[in-house]
């Protein structure tokens, strides 16, 4: 054989011209042969088994790699794209694996062999795979599911790490089936709960397994874990492995026009609110006791039967589920279940911080990816303040989550503490802060922030503190001074100054020298000569609730009724009456 192939390899190397087309015939026909070869090669070769620490040195090259999936999300940014971020781990450390043109995904705790190409984004790297079949597994590979409760997890999480665990609970809010990331908590009970954990669902339920209403009664299989940001554990599921229990169903909640501000807590829950109904060229609204309104979107049964039974100027039950419309910027009911034309379930600033704990590098990927999130602010925020924080809650917890972010410019107004706002932000990097941001494009305001907080002069500078830009409750005599006019509280030499707004009632002869309650924005300014911050009480008049321009702590005080502008309904409001000395107390009223 070396025979021949030398007689070859000296044919085609020699110069004789009676032999020249022969000699091309032969290396056409071997370079054909050689092309062959190595094709036949490369598919017969199998890739070989890489450590995931060892991935650096495959770079560009296809590899298997063989290890545990600890968590995978099914089209992360919602654009209907057909992948799958996987996460697998082997003994050496862990791989993201984006997984296209997918398969059956397997359960969080399975042992796999996927195959992919090793790619590097700027230092970062990562598996890309593509087809059905580059994962596989068998049955031996599957997790062993471990059945435990609550309570077990609550006594010692740590006998649980890197298990799969299996517990049955209540879901704390609802869950879209298109939602790729969801932070809720599972608790015990519906209602008063002894414990609840932390619940995060990685990856869309689907549109076949339908919404899951908050207090479902489910069961959860997942991955305990510890979340450092939060200092807390947590269990980490994928949509489509959450059973719910059929044979219980969850109680739809009532909403009540006064608690206009608590209603984005139940943003995307089954509600029932009672109002009068307006039918105006198609156009649903449901008003409520005081004027206030939101808007309803019925099914086409219910426009047939309004229309059959002129419902239109009756109260009417209207349920369905809670959403924020984009069309109309304010929430709406939807009897459609939530699948009414843009309308969006907006997520927390809770879930919005999970997602960013999770995997704040694929966030970055994708800076033009818009978010709405349903959130409250956490400090009074000036006209010209535009960098801030959003909350989970409207007033603070123990454990309250807060994002930094950005509003597009000043605005006339105050933002105040704790108002409630629905917001389309993307996500940015903070080189000055090293920090994730999120931007405000646009934004609502929802519902009333919370009402005034009361400050004692014993509280100190301190507690005061807390409550600086907010608007506040405090008692106490007006004084005036050389420098204007002073809140002093009696028998002390405390005070802070008032910048009262105009035509103020506290500071008019007939509150003079009255101990009143003060209303006002709480400031704190630099003292014109001494070194030493002050406090002062901003937009500052006595309280009057019924607006009857009597305070009121003077009509408390004095027999009359301050939550009425007329307190003996003769006609006179209160403020005349004790002009002209008469009242609910004089004969002469």
């Amino acid at each position: 054989m070396a025979d021949a192939l030398k007689d070859i390899m000296l044919k085609i190397t020699d110069d004789n011209p009676a032999t020249r087309g022969q000699k091309l015939w032969v290396m056409f026909a071997l370079s054909v042969f050689l092309v062959a070869t190595l094709n036949w090669y490369a598919m017969v070769r199998e890739p070989q088994i890489v450590k995931v620490e060892d991935l650096i040195q495959h770079k560009n090259e296809v590899v298997l790699v063989e290890g545990e999936v600890i968590s995978w999300i099914e089209d992360r940014y919602g654009n209907g794209e057909d992948r799958v971020d996987l996460v697998i781990e082997d003994d050496t450390g862990v791989i993201q694996v984006r997984w296209y043109s997918t398969g059956k995904v397997p359960p969080i705790g399975t042992n796999v062999t996927a195959m992919g190409d090793v790619v590097d984004w700027n230092g970062r790297f990562y598996m890309q795979a593509t087809g059905s079949g580059a994962l596989y597994w068998e049955a031996d590979d599957l997790p062993v599911l471990e059945r435990v409760s609550l309570s077990d997890l609550a006594i010692a999480p740590q006998d649980y790490v890197d298990k799969i665990v299996t517990v049955n609970g209540f879901i704390s809010e609802s869950v879209s089936p298109d939602a790729v990331y969801t932070s809720a908590y599972i608790t015990d009970h519906p209602g008063n709960a002894a414990h609840q954990m932390q619940l995060l669902i990685q990856s869309a339920r689907g549109e076949d397994l339908g919404w899951l209403e908050a207090d479902s009664k489910i069961e959860v299989s997942g991955m305990l874990s510890y979340q450092e940001t939060s200092l807390r554990w947590a269990l980490r599921t994928q949509g489509p492995d959450i059973l719910k229990d059929t044979s219980y169903e969850p109680q739809i909640n009532r909403l009540d026009w006064s608690n206009e501000a608590t209603w984005s807590y139940e943003s995307g829950s089954k509600v029932i609110l009672a109002g009068t109904l307006n039918i105006t060229d198609g156009v649903w609204t449901l008003i409520g006791p005081t004027g206030g309104s939101i808007c309803v979107i019925p099914t086409v049964e219910d426009m047939t039967y309004a229309s059959e039974q002129n419902l239109s100027g009756t109260v009417f039950d209207a349920q369905g589920r809670l959403m924020w419309s984009d069309d109309k910027n304010t929430w709406c009911i939807d009897a459609n279940q939530g699948m009414g034309q843009n309308l969006v379930d907006p997520m927390s600033a809770l879930t919005m911080q999970a997602m960013l704990s999770a995997d704040p590098a694929s966030m970055l990927e994708s800076p033009n990816t818009h978010y709405t999130i349903n959130t409250f602010m956490k400090y009074a925020f000036e006209p010209l303040d535009t960098e801030g924080y959003f909350v989970d809650s409207q007033t603070y917890t123990f454990g309250q989550t807060s994002i930094a972010m950005t509003f597009p410019g000043p605005r006339t107004e105050w933002i105040e503490s704790g108002q409630g706002i629905v917001a389309d932000v993307t996500i940015a990097w903070d080189d000055e802060d090293m920090r994730m941001r999120l931007m405000v494009n646009s934004y609502n305001l929802t519902g009333s922030p919370p009402p005034p907080s009361t400050l004692l002069w014993d509280d100190g500078a301190t507690q005061w503190g807390y409550s600086k830009n907010q608007f506040v409750l405090i008692d106490g005599k007006a004084a005036q001074h050389d420098d204007g006019w002073y809140l002093e509280r009696p028998g002390s030499e405390q005070s802070i100054k008032l910048n009262v707004r105009l035509n103020a009632i506290g500071t008019d002869s007939l509150h003079e020298n009255q101990s009143l309650t003060w209303h006002g924005r709480l400031r704190q300014i630099e003292h014109p000569t001494d070194l030493a911050l002050v406090f002062t009480l901003d937009e500052a008049d006595a309280l009057d609730e019924d607006e009857d321009r009597l305070a009121d702590s003077f009509e408390d005080a004095t027999g009359f009724n301050s939550n009425t502008e007329d307190s003996d309904g003769d006609g006179i409001n209160d403020r005349e009456e004790m002009e002209n000395g008469t009242g609910p107390n004089n004969e002469n009223s």
